[in-house]
């Protein structure tokens, strides 16, 4: 008998042996990429991705940040990533931007880097039709990582951009930020490193200063190149090993700091307020060493987490939606907080005057979970969700985009941590789920939920200081809503959760429709159909996505045919249903019975239209189906959730937002509407018309007619699979055959010459936004000239205001064109700078304006709208959301859906003659709005 015991022991200690061997064991990379280190320390990475043929992804990517700046050289790790597009070996000047300009890569949008406190991360996507263009893009890595020009007079200039970089952060948030944020990180080197660096430095550093920061840190040991596209791996390495093999390091390279978040164990406590923050709300953070994902031990502590926020934040939501909180709203979850530490936090909107309330309705529901934990049925619903996300996730693994990759390989190089690629974290993930039990998940609220190392931050307007707790107060509350439960079975609830898992989604199947007529537009791949009932449905299966389906539905009407007094009702008629959930599920069962499922359905009511927004996957278009059928057919009207929607509303609005930039918006969409009612900003007195009763004719009345609405379904399907759902479920809708219009409600930007300033905030900053309109022909061709005057006036405006004033940082320029219910364009040409240099810059616009005008746009810069505009479709055609969004347009203004076919050969079309033409039509300086926003007290300079 002892012997048979002993086997057993030495038995099972194997067995553990192993089991511990196995979750030790190392994440390998992921096996797609290939990577290495050249004898000087510079590492590559490499990845062929087809998904996206012709393009690579190229990325350099620095162990370099604001951490590692003196006190001489604070912002100028993010100084020195402009000056990289300020000129360097092969690109002098500003040639980088422009060559690549005329590639139809986008600055800002395509090209781009950014600075962090740990790293410098630069991006360059190219289309490579031209093999050449490889080489160019390779050589723009090879410069930026040792080759850029710091020309003393190209920093000067640059000193401007950056400084109204940073003026633009200036405001409410910026000044909270800086006082919690030393906290936030313990008062570590952190807090005194904030990228963006002090006016002071920026101002007057040396040439020298910067020039040392990049002999010191840019080097090959601290730098990687990522490489992912339509590329051969074998040969992409081979020119990496020729280009970057003589990368020099210094002789006496400086050892890179691990700097480090000290956990002395102690709690801190900060209330702070300011007079444009608009309610209160408490922060909890309680900070734990954050571990790197390494092992198969590692993943399956990630995986943990996961879960455990995902049971948190649905436990929260249910609280809510029942109205059985105190609070606003909460955000709640563990998550990696900065360098080496972790955190348990929350943030908590209180009610007005109810800070107590609010702490006590979430802290006494963690006291719950931390005693008596979470249920079985919560944390089976959270694992179906969670596996059935990851398993979305690989069946897409093949259509991913390459700057995902890179984006991971960036973290892998960084931070360290494993990139094992979704094929291994879908499989890890099947293995690992059924091993984690519920007392797995309870333990991690024991872990993480504890009183050492807990921040306590409380950020109010300053009318409230006086009314707020103290730390003593606050740690009194703790203990005061710490409340010991005893553990219950989770029977009830996991009978409910089968229970629910049991009812149908329709009770009664719906009568079928027919399909009464069909046509195709082979050019495109489009079927149309006709249904008996007279919904148009709009097929267009494509391959972008393995396991992706989208559709929209729309119908003429929408708000604009109630009246002013129904208008917030209305308005807010479709929240208020989705809150009550459709046919036999209000919105938490709802939750539960879709779990495990990848749809989602969501209408709406808009100004014009009204409709249903929805996604699937291809297994599950049926249940996105039977959801839209139950929203035309079966929606809820519940009390309980139009009160709790109506209370959380009310306490947001009570506080109204106090800031300069929301009484700039209020002034500008006024000015803009001509002062229409329905263009202003919600007030508590709105509230007060929203009536449940009212909102549910209303929406009933927009669903109950399903003759004229239009279906566009976009996504991976089969023809004759989907047509026998499509009769099932849109072939049953309701039909009245009402034909509906929207009404014109006569809201339109006024003509003429108006001029508005508006005076708020304390900063020394002011805004800008100057309005261009008229009305004119819609047609594609006149759309395209819109789109190309957009285009010459962002190259003008950031030439002008940004690298030859030096007054801006980014100007912005918008096209808006609308086809109903009147043909318009508006031009936005915004811009934020110093007060003192308003009237300067806007006068610098109209000059360029003034040019383009009398000269016409330069023939390199139509060049490179039309380059820009073809990389641009090229890219779209191959996205679902292109195609859902570009059908959906024409459909609804009753277009020709084949224009797209003539895009690129009207592109082509476009000569500098017409341009100017259409520049001197539409850029009319006798039909323009000006709102300027200028801090409090202060006249603008004329």
């Amino acid at each position: 008998m002892k012997l048979q015991k002993l086997l057993l022991i030495a038995v099972l200690c194997l067995f553990s042996a192993a089991f511990n061997k196995s979750y030790a064991q190392q994440l390998l990379l992921a096996p797609e990429v290939v990577t290495g280190k050249l004898p000087n320390g510079f590492t590559y990475y490499v990845q062929k991705n087809s998904n996206q043929k012709k393009r690579v992804t190229l990325y350099l990517a620095n162990k370099v940040g604001s951490i590692l700046e003196t006190e001489e050289q604070r912002g100028l790790a993010h100084f020195m990533e402009h000056m990289s597009f300020k000129g360097s070996t092969h690109f002098p000047a500003a040639t980088l931007v422009d060559f690549l300009e005329k590639t139809g890569v986008r600055f800002g949008a395509d090209l781009n880097a950014y600075t962090s406190f740990d790293e410098t991360v630069y991006q360059l996507p190219i289309p490579i039709d031209n093999p050449e263009m490889l080489n160019k893009g390779l050589q723009v890595i090879r410069d930026w990582a040792a080759e850029a020009i710091l020309d003393p007079i190209e920093i000067d200039k640059e000193r401007g951009v950056v400084l109204e970089e940073k003026r633009l952060r200036n405001g409410a948030q910026q000044r909270i930020q800086q006082q919690i944020f030393p906290y936030m990180v313990n008062h570590s080197r952190y807090a005194e490193r904030d990228p963006i660096g002090t006016e002071e430095v920026l101002k007057n550093f040396k040439p020298e200063t910067i020039l040392s920061f990049y002999k010191d840190w840019y080097r090959p040991d601290l730098q990687a190149i990522i490489v992912v596209g339509d590329v051969d791996v074998k040969d992409m390495v081979q020119r990496i090993q020729k280009l970057f093999s003589d990368l020099k390091a210094p002789a006496a390279p400086k050892p890179r700091p691990d700097y480090k978040i000290e956990l002395s164990g102690k709690n801190q406590f900060l209330a702070v307020t300011d007079k444009e923050v608009q309610g209160t709300s408490m922060q909890i953070m309680i900070k734990h060493p954050h571990k790197k994902l390494l092992t198969h031990a590692d993943y399956l502590d990630y995986i943990k987490k996961n879960l455990f926020n995902q049971v948190l934040a649905a436990r929260f939501q249910s609280i809510s939606q029942k109205n059985a909180s105190r609070y606003i709203g909460v955000a709640v979850g563990l998550a990696p907080l900065m360098a080496n530490v972790e955190a348990f936090s929350a943030n908590i909107s209180a009610r007005p005057g109810e800070l107590e309330k609010g702490f006590a309705t979430f802290w006494t529901e963690i006291s719950k979970i931390k005693n008596q934990g979470f249920t079985a049925a919560e944390l089976d619903l959270a694992k179906m969700q969670y596996l059935n996300g990851m398993q979305a996730m690989a069946n897409e693994a093949d259509k991913k985009q390459s700057a995902q990759f890179a984006q991971e390989y960036v973290r892998h190089f960084i931070q360290g941590n494993a990139i094992p690629g979704i094929a291994k974290e879908a499989a890890l993930t099947e293995a690992y789920l059924p091993t984690i039990s519920l007392g797995h998940i309870n333990q991690l609220a024991k872990q993480y939920i504890i009183d050492v190392n807990r921040d306590v931050i409380i950020v109010a307007p300053e009318t409230a200081k006086a009314s707020l707790p103290d730390e003593q107060q606050v740690n009194a509350w703790f203990e005061k809503y710490e409340t010991v439960v005893t553990p219950t079975a989770s029977a009830n609830e996991e009978k409910a959760a089968q229970a629910i898992a049991k009812i149908p989604m329709i009770a009664v199947s719906p009568v079928k429709g027919k399909v009464i007529s069909t046509t195709k537009i082979n050019e495109l791949n489009i079927t149309e159909l006709k249904l008996s009932n007279g919904v148009k449905v709009i097929l267009k299966p494509t391959t972008f996505k393995n396991d992706e389906i989208s559709f929209t539905a729309f119908s003429p009407g929408g708000t604009s045919i109630y009246s002013d007094a129904d208008f917030q009702t209305a308005s807010n008629a479709t929240s208020l249903i989705v809150e009550g959930g459709v046919g036999d599920f209000n919105s938490e069962t709802l939750r539960q019975k879709l779990s495990g499922k990848q749809a989602g359905v969501s209408p709406f009511i808009g100004e014009r239209i009204e409709g249903i927004s929805g996604y699937s996957s291809v297994k599950d278009l049926e249940t996105a189906l039977q959801l839209t059928y139950l929203y035309f057919t079966e929606p809820r009207k519940d009390t309980a959730a139009f009160n709790a929607t109506i209370s959380r509303a009310r306490a947001t609005l009570a506080n109204p937002v106090n800031t300069p930039e929301k009484l700039f918006s209020d002034t500008l969409n006024a000015v803009l509407s001509n002062y229409h009612l329905r263009r202003k900003s919600a007030e508590l007195a709105d509230l007060e018309k929203v009536n449940l009763d009212r909102a549910f004719e209303i929406y009933k009345d927009r669903f109950s007619d399903a003759s004229d609405f239009t279906f566009i379904i976009v996504g991976n399907f089969d023809l004759a699979k989907i047509k026998p759902l499509l009769v099932q479920y849109l072939g049953s809708l309701p039909a009245l055959g009402r034909k509906e219009s929207a009404k014109d409600l006569g809201i339109n930007i006024p003509s003429g010459v108006i001029k508005k300033t508006v005076y708020g905030g304390s900063e020394d900053k002011a805004t800008v936004q100057l309005i261009i309109s008229g009305d004119y022909q819609y047609s594609e061709a006149n759309n395209l000239q819109l789109q190309a005057i957009k285009q010459v006036l962002e190259l003008r405006m950031l030439e002008r205001l940004r690298e030859k004033e030096g007054g801006v940082y980014s100007p912005g320029v918008s096209l808006n064109v609308s086809h109903t219910p009147k043909t318009r364009y508006a031009f936005g040409i915004s811009f934020g700078c110093s007060p003192a240099n308003v009237e300067m810059l806007i006068a610098a616009v109209w000059e360029e304006i003034a040019k383009i005008k009398a000269e016409g746009a330069l023939p390199e810069d139509l060049a490179k709208f039309i380059a820009e505009k073809k990389v641009g479709l090229k890219n779209s055609l191959e996205t679902n959301g292109f195609w859902l969004n570009y059908l959906s347009n024409q459909y609804q203004e009753q277009l020709d859906p084949k224009e797209i076919l003539h895009y690129n050969k009207n592109l082509e079309g476009l000569n500098s003659a017409q341009l100017k033409t259409a520049i001197n039509t539409y850029l009319d300086s006798k039909n323009y709005i000006r709102v300027v926003l200028m801090p409090e007290g202060q006249q603008l300079i004329k």
